[in-house]
């Protein structure tokens, strides 16, 4: 007789944590026709006793079904409040039995997404703090495998998964598996059970190689047919037919690897195969040009379904790095069309997986349909610039999550899934459209506001450095606004971000949403910097800042009576933007309109407070510290001085050996992340603050805008020289000579201005 044992959602497993507060509907299989009965004990974990007559432990559910002609089943279970006691879940149907154990109420979180929610744990870091041993044991994680091809699949099929075979909840104490699980998870569940002290499990679905795109399921792009025509555009769109060609070109881009490998073994022990030769021509698509290279495994291939898209859109090549910071800093992503005139069709038809539509919703979401949540955590992918209208595509991916996932009705507020953003990091800057991350944050920070379920973003800026532990800071902050939408109506739901402006002369007084307990600087030593301002014709130039009471900063700057506009950390790479609310959630770059402007470059090098700054020595580098200064004539020791300053938190001390009477030093402007050459637009000459201590007769000379005297005199001074040669001043280099009849001398330097 043949056996149909029972079969019940993957996601519903020993070692799981249920959504509280929420009734659980449980659909499965099991013997046609038959009795079923579902039985749900809960007992206590701190190993007190019990008596038999407390209603709240015990066998606290007991339902009975009978199972469809085809053998489908549905239990609907009531809402449970959360807490760390054990359940158990029995399904008995004929002779067959499940027991589920060891399974918990708490809330459930789905992570999705790629870049550091794909961490994983034997990858990262944690901080030193130490762990408790209460919070881990509330802590569990469902992590199926990254890519969603269990077993023995090759492909992302096109129909979807109705289960997973190889994924289970882990515990804390399930190392090796645990060693897999992401490691913002990790950090997100344990800082969120840390204060709420219930269990929270976590459903890590990240993978570094996905996009947004392949979440979003095809009958949600159908449905929202803006989307689709988007798609569509780009040359993205697959229904059916279109996704079985993909699948047939990977079959045979498949067979052209193995059947290269075998001829490769022919011709290695001196034997000619003809007829296998004209054949991996073939299923290259070259077959009149043997030596082509098989192209397989590439990001985009040049003649891409993407990239052809791309082409279409018709924009001029930037020619320098400088005009790229001007009024047309964004690239126009108006409609795209498809090319038509590739090499091949496989070439002209491929997408990559990563680009393809719903393959890891089909494989990754679809298995947890029916799921009951909290809510969710996305991070997006650095590919991810490549799309134009970006918020048609965080439409669909909010359509699928609805659909897939409860509670679909929402009768309470406090139930109501929230969905929790990583900004996109500074790491992921194009270099030929710099400003493009900043505008992606932009669209996802807009999206959030016309949400109406509960949602936030946390950025990432001020965490340039290569660092192991960025993951899990991630997570922490992640942990912190998911207290304050659902928890504490008191503590920070998002980044903060602007939210009123007071006029006050010259000045602008700035509020910002989501304080918590205030505004300060990341070091509360530091100045606050990341500040620019402009006038009516809308050039920034960098502001002074000051912290009012740690609850508003008024912005300035002496030369702009008028101001129009300001923006914060509105840079490609903001490491200047030092300014966090009482959480650590810093506030996220921005500006306060999006009207046509120049926006200010990297001119850290004028604060002379500072002797390193974080950047990129080339495009392809990594962040690392770079100095700021450096002597080019002569021998000189630059440092900083916090005491002997007029403005900011210090200011330049040089003791110098002259060469010939002239010493020299510069700012260092070749590195990639400074956009050299830097224009400045509307100022026409420089000004130094300096002190002569030795009140010795010296000479200042700036190359490219002359030289002065200076002064004999204890005090500070400002020199000021006109720019020669035509306008605007365009900095590759800033030489900066001390004149000094005397071989040894000293000067402080306060701060550089264009005026």
């Amino acid at each position: 007789m043949q056996i149909n044992h029972i079969v019940l959602p993957s996601w519903l497993g020993s070692k799981g944590v249920f959504q509280q507060g929420v009734a659980l509907t449980i659909r499965g299989s099991a013997s046609p026709s038959a009795t079923i009965t579902f039985e749900v004990t809960k007992d206590p974990t701190d190993g007190r006793k019990v008596s038999k007559l407390d209603t709240d432990y015990g066998v606290i559910l007991s339902l009975e079904a009978t199972t469809s002609a085809k053998g489908d089943f549905v239990f609907n279970m009531p809402a449970y409040k959360a807490s760390g006691d054990a359940y158990t879940f029995t399904f008995k149907c004929l002779n067959d039995t499940t027991v589920l154990t060891d399974i918990r109420c708490g809330d459930v979180w789905v992570f999705l997404g790629s870049d550091f929610l794909s961490v994983p744990m034997k990858e990262a870091n944690a901080t030193k703090a130490p762990l408790k041993r209460r919070v881990m044991n509330y802590l569990r994680f469902y992590s199926p495998v990254r890519n969603g091809l269990e077993d023995d699949e090759k492909i992302y099929a096109a129909e979807c998964k109705k289960n997973y075979t190889g994924a289970s909840w882990v515990k804390v104490t399930d190392t090796k598996e645990l060693a897999e699980v992401s490691s913002s998870a990790f950090s997100f569940a344990y800082s969120l059970s840390d204060q709420i002290s219930y269990p929270i499990g976590v459903v890590d679905l990240s993978y570094e190689e996905s996009t947004i795109i392949n979440w979003i399921s095809t009958d949600a792009v159908d449905r929202l047919e803006a989307l689709k025509d988007n798609l569509i555009s780009m040359g993205l769109y697959l229904d059916a037919k279109g996704y079985d060609n993909l699948l047939a070109i990977d079959r045979r881009r498949s067979e052209a690897v193995n059947l290269e490998k075998e001829i490769k073994d022919i011709n290695a022990s001196g034997d000619i195969d003809i007829g296998k030769a004209d054949e991996l021509r073939k299923l290259r698509g070259d077959a009149d040009d043997a030596d082509k290279p098989l192209d397989i495994d590439f990001p985009i291939s040049g003649s891409s379904s993407l990239s052809n898209a791309r082409k279409e859109k018709n924009i001029s090549n930037v020619i320098s790095s400088a005009q790229q910071l001007d009024f047309g800093m964004l690239e126009d992503k108006s409609a795209v069309r498809k090319e038509k005139n590739s090499r091949d069709d496989d070439d002209r038809n491929y997408i990559v997986p990563k680009y393809r539509m719903s393959t890891l919703y089909r494989n990754k979401l679809y298995p947890l349909k029916g799921m009951p949540v909290r809510g969710f955590c996305f991070s997006p992918n650095g590919g991810e610039l490549e799309f134009d209208r970006y918020d048609l595509l965080l439409m669909g991916l909010m359509t699928t999550l609805a659909e897939n996932f409860e509670p679909k009705a929402v009768f309470e507020d406090e139930l109501m899934p929230s969905v929790l953003f990583a900004a996109m990091h500074p790491g992921d800057v194009d270099f030929d459209s710099p400003y493009g991350v900043l505008e992606f944050n932009e669209n996802i920070v807009a999206f959030t506001r016309l949400l109406t379920m509960p949602s936030g973003i946390v950025s990432l800026h001020d965490l340039l450095l290569p660092d192991k532990t960025i993951s899990y800071t991630l997570g922490t902050r992640l942990a912190t606004i998911a207290l304050g939408i659902h928890f504490s109506p008191k503590m920070s739901k998002s980044s903060p971000e602007p939210n009123d402006v007071e006029i006050a002369g010259n000045k602008r007084i700035i509020r910002f949403s989501n304080l918590s307990s205030g505004l300060k600087a990341t070091d509360a030593t530091s100045e606050i910097t990341g500040f620019a301002i402009a006038g009516e014709n809308r050039i920034f130039y960098p502001a002074h800042a000051k912290s009012l009471y740690g609850m508003c900063v008024m912005v300035w700057r002496d030369d702009i009576e008028e101001p129009v506009s300001i923006t914060y950390g509105f840079t490609p790479f903001p490491h200047d933007a030092n300014l966090k609310n009482g959480e650590d959630l810093p506030i996220l770059p921005f500006r306060f309109d999006r009207d046509p402007a120049y926006f200010c470059p990297d001119l850290s090098f004028t604060h002379c407070d500072s002797l390193e700054f974080v950047g990129k020595r080339t495009p392809e580098s990594e962040f690392e510290v770079l100095q700021i200064y450096r002597t080019f004539k002569g021998n000189g020791v630059i440092s900083t001085d916090n005491m002997h300053k007029l403005t900011g938190s210090a200011s330049l001390r040089i003791r110098y050996e002259t060469d010939k009477s002239l010493y020299g030093f510069e700012p260092c402007l070749e590195y990639a992340s400074l956009f050299a050459p830097i224009e400045i637009y509307g100022r026409s000459r420089i000004a130094l603050t300096v002190f002569n201590p030795e009140q010795k007769h010296k000479r200042l000379i700036v190359e490219g805008f002359g030289s002065c005297d200076i002064k004999q005199q204890l005090t500070w001074q400002t020199l000021t020289l006109d720019m020669e040669g035509d306008l605007p001043i365009r900095l590759d280099s800033l030489k900066i000579y001390v004149e000094d009849t005397d071989r040894n001398g000293e000067i402080y330097i306060d701060s550089i201005n264009f005026v």
